[in-house]
């Protein structure tokens, strides 16, 4: 059922509330639905900026539509209200309250997860921020009660050794059809794509052929794009062979598409998720299930792939290369969580927080800002080596002196005094790791200009 409402003239869908809300309400039903509707169509004309009239995508002002009338059943059950027909600001902060003893639990009386809790807590402040830009509230809400976004914590992240473990089998992982269960047309298309990588002619291929050729590049490319990118499931699940630019490395991945409609749309991939990925998108050309669809990746079955089956193949692939998850969250979400980490430590906060997507630096930093034990662990061995080499060497002073990291080894930086050597022939040697100083440059110029004038004179 849909009605003429919105302020350009679209159609906006009239949305019910439950069935248990409506009963609870009895003869007020009317009006909270009123006000329900209300809510939901300024969600999608103004929910994401008020001010700039950005709305909010349809499923995600319908998550919140659900989980308000699902608070809304809570606070008639457990809170003492003369008024039921609405929330008010004392309500939503006794929710969360509840929310946070376990209080208010599943129906299988199972506490709900962090990550639930904070979906709460923003459902309140969406409708509180709807009622304070309607002006039916006076003041912008803000809880006292905070619940820690259970997204980051909730997924292990994989260390580098892992990282590469994880890759190697996602390369080989996965096969080709078996040759007896594919219709003729496929298995003429497939024979096509084996002839191809064998390097042989098409009509010249037989089943044994099928067996060597018996790999393929939908895992590889999906664990390697997925991880560069951040990919979330459902970004997964949206992705489309016009997302990849191959000649500017990259994914471009619309807004409208993306995790929380996140307005930075382009992420950069590695040399070697770029050859994953063409590789795939040739070798999908001669499936049959990829007939008619932009679809990038499609499960077994031809459906786009869901959060538990992603989540089941990265435990897979653990397994398969000999990574423990016991007791540790293997999730599909831990491939984002690592890229994050280690783009952080190789790089820079900045294009951490462009390459995931990040609103503001904030979350970046709040996220991934702390370092990881690794990095503390090699920073602390470099302490001990220095404090050792202060104790045994008095000349040694460990906070003027610059380790270098060369081709040769270890070198520490150069006095600009010593830069410059005279050799017997009357020639000048230099050879100096100095800090990049104008002071030093001026030095090692008067010292070269010196030097010089010496041998001249000579």
């Amino acid at each position: 059922m849909t009605r003429n409402t919105s302020e350009d003239g679209d159609s906006i869908e009239e949305k019910q509330i439950s069935k248990q809300l409506s009963e609870m309400l009895e003869e007020q039903q009317a009006p909270v639905q009123e006000e329900y509707q209300a809510f939901y169509e300024w969600m999608l004309e103004r929910g994401k900026d008020h001010l700039m009239y950005e709305g909010l995508a349809d499923s995600t002002a319908d998550k919140y539509f659900r989980r308000l009338d699902q608070l809304h059943r809570e606070a008639i059950s457990l809170l003492e209200t003369s008024d039921v027909t609405t929330i008010t600001p004392d309500q939503g902060e006794e929710l969360l309250l509840l929310l946070a003893k376990n209080t208010i639990t599943k129906r299988t009386d199972e506490a709900f997860s962090k990550s639930s809790k904070r979906k709460f807590s923003n459902t309140l402040e969406k409708y509180f921020e709807w009622q304070y830009h309607t002006d039916r509230l006076e003041y912008e809400w803000k809880s006292r009660i905070r619940f820690s976004d259970g997204n980051h914590t909730s997924a292990a992240e994989f260390s580098y050794e892992e990282m590469g473990r994880l890759f190697e089998v996602a390369e080989s992982y996965k096969k080709l059809p078996s040759y007896y269960e594919t219709s003729p047309e496929e298995r003429d298309r497939i024979n096509g794509l084996v002839a191809q990588r064998l390097s042989k002619p098409k009509e010249n291929v037989n089943r044994d052929d099928w067996r060597k050729a018996d790999h393929s590049s939908k895992i590889w490319s999906l664990v390697s794009v997925g991880y560069d990118a951040g990919l979330t499931p459902i970004e997964i699940q949206r992705a489309k062979v016009s997302w990849y630019k191959p000649d500017q490395q990259m994914l471009v991945i619309p807004t409208d598409a993306a995790s929380k409609q996140r307005e930075k749309e382009k992420v950069s991939l590695s040399d070697d998720s770029c050859e994953a990925l063409s590789r795939w998108i040739r070798e999908r050309r001669h499936l049959e299930k990829y007939d008619g669809t932009n679809s990038l990746w499609l499960n077994q079955v031809g459906n786009p792939y869901r959060s538990s089956s992603l989540c089941n193949l990265i435990r897979r692939l653990c397994e398969e290369a000999g990574i423990t998850s016991e007791n540790r969250p293997i999730r599909w979400y831990s491939l984002r969580h690592s890229v994050g980490r280690q783009m952080k430590s190789d790089g820079s906060l900045v294009q951490t927080n462009d390459q995931l997507r990040h609103d503001t630096l904030e979350t970046t930093q709040t996220t991934y800002g702390n370092s990881a034990v690794e990095e503390r662990c090699e920073t602390l061995n470099k302490s001990r080596s220095k404090a050792k080499r202060a104790a045994n060497d008095p000349d040694y002073e460990p906070y003027s002196g610059v380790d270098l990291q060369t081709e040769f080894g270890k070198v520490e930086e150069t006095g600009p005094e010593d830069a410059i050597t005279p050799r017997d022939d009357g020639s000048i040697h230099i050879n100096a790791i100095i800090e990049n100083t104008t002071e030093n440059r001026v030095r090692v110029s008067r010292q070269l200009l010196s030097d010089e004038e010496s041998s001249s004179s000579s």
